[in-house]
């Protein structure tokens, strides 16, 4: 069994790639901005929903044999089964039913029961689903470092980038042809990088997917399809409460604060095996150190881009024209959002580890609940700014449930070396608070070298963290 010392190795050793990961996965966002300059709020509004609908197929497709293997992988080794026990399994069962629900789109379309340019959409569903199951199988095996080089930079990055020369060359369907080919690019690497790590392990394997992987996955299945069903619930009612140009603003604002969500899910790989090789008085002791690490980590480059998104949104929504320059508070309450999932909701990855994936299915059915109630009530009324609250809103409830259900075990996760990460957060909160209401008027000079000035006092806190945990 790993002790704390080859854990902490291990979470250290993450840390630094998704640190550095998040310098590259700056190229994604930053095309997918030219991208909506390109094609318009309106075209670039329903492919973000399309490609929505898409990714929640394509998870459903897995079963949650994806995330599965993040815990049944570092038990190979623990129950002295083959160390590759489960991938091929779980990758020829995925792609057998992403295979079958792409067929059964097709056919829907000859029918006119589906949207003429979904079908083109469809073609990526295959290798999502395979990217899914081979990306966390290096998770599992402990290297999530080639799931952040292939699927944070190098997918990221592509799609958008085909998409743009098609879109030049008078092709046509070019945004969901670039969606193809970056999943496509994706797929063959991943493939050669399980194969690398695995070079025993057979194409075609003698047996289906054990029980035991089975039951643990499909609980975490139905989650992550009711959590993407949640994230992508609230774009879904601002298409239909406010048309597609505003859907178009508000997917632009969300892929800028998901580039904090990719940091936390960066963390996510790390976490559950970790968690999954420690017994339960393990859990009552190493666990606060683990956790606290994690959370620091991540939030100190969440704030890096956090900072930058607070004091420059106008900037960087105009990138992709004026007609994106709309209620910009709403990006500052999804940016809150993102930092309490962090802070209080990353401990559902300790429930996952634990094996008690049953317990976050129903937390997420709970905020799918808050989600849709909140966001009936406010996206009308409030506009962007009304669907922004309602994901606070929910972040903070299933935070809550999340805890209290640590809490009552007897889990302390929280560290009291964390007190810094909240003065920052309440430092962004305060900093929004004075820009949008106008209390403080800050000059573009005077912006730049204040970011410059946090980043140099975040920097020097980031060499006090090994010393600090």
């Amino acid at each position: 069994m790993n002790d704390l010392a080859s854990d902490s190795r291990f979470l250290r050793k993450g840390a630094l790639f998704n640190i550095f990961g998040t310098a590259l996965k700056i190229c994604g966002p930053v095309l997918t901005i030219v991208l909506a300059r390109i094609f318009g709020s309106t075209e670039f509004g329903i492919f973000v929903s399309m490609q929505a609908i898409l990714l929640t197929i394509s998870r459903a497709a897995t079963l949650g044999l994806d995330r599965g293997l993040h815990w049944y992988l570092p038990q190979n080794k623990l129950k002295n089964r083959p160390v590759y026990q489960g991938i091929m399994e779980s990758f020829w069962l995925t792609i057998s039913i992403a295979v079958l629900i792409t067929v059964v789109i097709f056919l829907g379309a000859k029918a006119d029961l589906v949207l003429d340019e979904f079908p083109y959409y469809a073609l990526s569903i295959v290798f999502y689903a395979g990217v899914y199951v081979l990306s966390t199988s290096s998770e599992g095996n402990r290297k999530p470092w080639f799931a952040i080089l292939i699927n944070d930079f190098l997918v990221m990055a592509l799609s958008p980038l085909v998409s743009i020369l098609l879109y030049f060359g008078d092709i046509p369907h070019a945004l969901p042809l670039g969606l193809l080919i970056g999943q496509m690019g994706g797929f063959v690497l991943h493939a050669l990088v399980v194969r690398s790590q695995f070079r025993d392990m057979p194409i075609f394997p003698k047996r289906i997917v054990e029980k035991e992987l089975f039951l643990y996955s499909l609980p975490i299945g139905l989650n992550v399809f009711v959590s993407d069903l949640l994230m992508r619930s609230t774009l879904w009612m601002v298409l239909y409460f406010l048309g597609a140009d505003a859907a178009g603003v508000f997917a632009l604002m969300i892929t800028l604060s998901n580039g904090l969500q990719t940091i936390r899910n960066g963390f996510n790989p790390l976490l559950v095996p970790v968690v999954s090789g420690m017994d339960e008085e393990r859990l009552k002791t190493d666990i606060k150190s683990v956790y606290s690490y994690c959370v620091s980590m991540a939030i100190l480059i969440q704030l890096v881009i956090g900072f930058f998104i607070v004091l420059f949104p106008e900037e960087i929504m105009s990138i992709a024209g004026k007609n994106f320059v709309m209620q910009p508070r709403a990006l500052g309450f999804l940016l809150d959002f993102q930092l309490v999932a962090t802070f209080f909701g990353m401990v559902n990855t300790i429930i996952d580890g634990m094996g008690k994936s049953v317990f976050n299915l129903k937390v997420s059915v709970f905020s799918l609940v808050l989600s849709c109630v909140f966001g009936v009530l406010l996206i009308p009324s409030l506009g962007l700014e009304g669907a922004a609250i309602s994901m606070l809103i929910y972040g903070i409830g299933s935070a809550v449930c999340y805890n209290v259900f640590l809490f009552r075990r007897g889990i302390r996760p929280y560290s009291l070396k964390l007190w810094p990460e909240l003065v920052w957060m309440a430092l962004l909160l305060l900093l929004y608070v004075l820009l949008y209401s106008e209390t403080v008027v800050f000059s573009m000079l005077q912006k730049i070298l204040l970011y410059v000035g946090i980043l140099v006092v975040l920097g020097l806190q980031y060499l006090f963290y090994k010393r600090k945990f």
